[in-house]
């Protein structure tokens, strides 16, 4: 009788293990009370983006703080693949961290070893908070996904998918479209799903599968979730806490107007 798998202590690495695709939205907003409604909700991970939202790593503190009081996980978009931001986003406690425009094995190999204590890594001690999982060990510590979003990143990708310590490559459609020449007209939309982004998506998945490595990437649409789930991406992050509050408004702004209709006719 086989022993009983001990299920992983990162509680990303635990959501992919028991779920097919994961999902959540970006933080783009700082607001600790918005991060907290959203942790309430029956999601796998939300992810703070300090690239391209109002966050820096300065002011993510409050809102992993808020998302705490509800276990929920947070990964961190970092600006830039530079190591102390790496390091300083889990030492504020992030589940993992997703670092941009990633172009060879050499930039996977630079941020592996900054999300590693040693011997796996050169990452400095001294945590704010801690992040979930367990740090010290090679393979169940905070998550590294690298984002493959430019033509030189495709065309490393197998090499960048085999680097040590790398655990995902993360799918940045709209700048790999940009970069593989399939938006026109500044139609970005229409660019995540051109037949050449998709087969772009399909070497980066096929990387991945070879190299055991998770495929995650941002969703934009149902439609454009649905294609990349068949690609094989499993971690999503599906719109922003921004997009989701407007979709209330919307639908709470339309059932107002339904309900006036129906006391005035």
């Amino acid at each position: 009788m086989s022993d009983p798998v001990t299920p992983p202590k990162s509680p990303v690495r635990r959501a992919l293990t028991e779920h097919a695709v994961t999902t959540g939205p970006w933080i783009t907003l700082t607001d600790p009370h918005a991060v907290e409604a959203l942790a309430k909700l029956d999601l796998d991970h939300l992810v703070i983006d300090c690239q391209h939202g109002s966050a820096d790593l300065g002011s993510v503190l409050p809102l992993l703080r808020a998302a705490a009081v509800h276990d929920m996980p947070v990964l961190i978009r970092v600006p830039a693949n530079e190591p102390w931001q790496l390091m300083r986003a889990l030492d504020l406690g992030a589940a993992g961290v997703i670092v941009p425009m990633v172009n060879s094995a050499a930039e996977a190999a630079a941020a592996a070893t900054a999300m590693r204590y040693p011997p796996h890594g050169e990452r400095s001690y001294g945590p704010v908070r801690p992040s979930p999982g367990d740090g010290f060990t090679a393979d169940d510590g905070p998550v590294l996904l690298v984002m493959i979003e430019t033509a030189r990143g495709l065309a490393d990708v197998d090499a960048i998918a085999a680097t040590p310590g790398v655990d995902g490559l993360f799918v940045g459609p709209i700048d790999l479209a940009l970069g593989i020449g399939a938006v026109r007209d500044g139609k970005v939309l229409m660019g995540i799903g051109a037949d050449e982004t998709m087969a772009a998506v399909e070497t980066i998945a096929a990387a991945a599968r070879a190299h055991g490595k998770v495929l995650a990437g941002a969703v934009f649409t149902p439609e454009h979730a649905r294609a990349m789930t068949r690609a094989g991406v499993r971690l999503q992050v599906y719109g922003s806490d921004r997009q989701w509050m407007t979709a209330g408004a919307k639908a709470a702004r339309a059932l107002t107007d339904e309900l006036s209709a129906e006391v005035t006719s």
